[in-house]
């Protein structure tokens, strides 16, 4: 099937419908109400398509995620190492009292996880193009680069998919990849405040470089001068402060999607699917159990036998493919009641006669 095929297909609605469900219709860039959904890469080499793919964005967004933007030229570059915040360094380069790196350079000294580049490179050149205050991004040399702020950003776009992905379950995930993501996940604050102290050392240098040697010793330096830099500071931090309003309202959903996501506050009542419940709790559904039976199968005979309540049906879809069936729901306590009897650890599974 080609792409144009796909995009008509039931399978690519249902992604689409999920994507937007997973950010509960909100732009995941600037919190407006998303209409649109974006891919942050494309299949490769025969890959299927998957919800970890996309982004839900509106309108504007979606234009700007697409290049609408024409970036200026930096005025009088210059290109040095600097020191990163793993005792290695990033080529930036310098102008106007601000620091510059292409997403390659940025993603190399943060030591960023390889399957991130794909997402920063879509994401960045948003984030800069949504941000007021001054310009974020700019060509040298025939490359694009960017200052520090929608790197930042792009790195609380990405935190915010994984506290998802963890919340929503990874149990399928690549463990290489999962171990990858945690580790990386873990640093993030600390990078942050490396790239806003890498730029505060900079306007700090180009301040005393406009000074005399009798106004450094003084603190007093040409007013013009000082304004220049003074400008470029208030416009960083103002951009900063503006921005920490909608990071915690961007917060707040985050916790609330956490809270309504994770294992322990859901309500133990409601008629679920046994492998929505399964993948709540982050467990492999399709683990084999017992004889040929994975997790979600011999959870499902094992509340048939044992007369559980039922709840109806939906539809689902079968791994593997875009076709849906029908799925019985049970309430998770029932639900957890017959995980406890196949992986009473949690994590290594029991063999069980069904039929005692």
């Amino acid at each position: 099937m080609d792409y144009r095929e796909f995009m008509k297909s039931d399978e690519w609605r249902e992604l689409r419908e999920a994507t937007l469900r997973r950010a509960k219709f909100t732009c995941e860039h600037c919190l407006a109400k998303a209409t649109q959904v974006h891919h942050v890469r494309y299949p490769k080499n025969g890959e299927k398509h998957t919800i970890e793919m996309l982004v839900a964005v509106c309108d504007h967004c979606h234009d700007l995620s697409h290049g609408v933007r024409e970036m200026e030229n930096l005025v009088k570059p210059i290109q040095t190492d600097l020191e990163g915040p793993f005792n290695n360094s990033v080529s930036v380069f310098h102008s106007n009292g601000l620091i510059w790196a292409s997403v390659d350079q940025w993603i190399k000294v943060l030591q960023a996880p390889y399957f991130m580049k794909d997402f920063l490179e879509k994401i960045v050149p948003v984030k800069s193009a949504l941000m007021k205050g001054g310009q974020y991004s700019a060509i040298c040399g025939g490359i694009k680069v960017f200052r520090w702020p929608p790197i930042a950003s792009g790195l609380d776009s990405w935190q915010r998919l994984w506290l998802g992905k963890k919340a929503d379950g990874i149990g399928l995930m690549p463990q290489n990849e999962r171990a990858a993501s945690e580790n990386f996940a873990r640093n993030i604050e600390k990078l942050k405040f490396w790239g806003y102290e890498l730029q505060e050392r900079e306007l700090q240098s180009a301040m005393k470089s406009r000074m005399s040697p009798e106004q450094t010793d003084s603190g007093v330096a040409d007013t013009s001068q000082a304004m220049q830099v003074i400008k470029n500071l208030a416009q960083s931090t103002f951009t900063e402060l503006e921005n920490h309003g909608s990071k915690l309202s961007k917060h707040d959903i985050d916790i609330r999607r956490l809270k309504e996501t994770n294992a322990v506050d859901r309500d133990p009542d409601e008629f679920v699917t046994v492998k929505q419940r399964i993948l709540e709790r982050s467990l492999p559904h399709a683990m084999i159990v017992s004889g040929r039976l994975n997790l979600s199968e011999a959870c499902g005979q094992y509340l048939k036998s044992r007369g559980k309540e039922k709840g109806g049906s939906v539809m689902e879809r079968l791994e593997g493919n875009s076709l849906t069936a029908p799925a019985s729901l049970w309430r998770r306590r029932d639900i957890d009641e017959a995980v406890s009897e196949f992986m009473p650890s949690g994590d290594a599974p029991r063999q069980l006669d069904l039929l005692d």
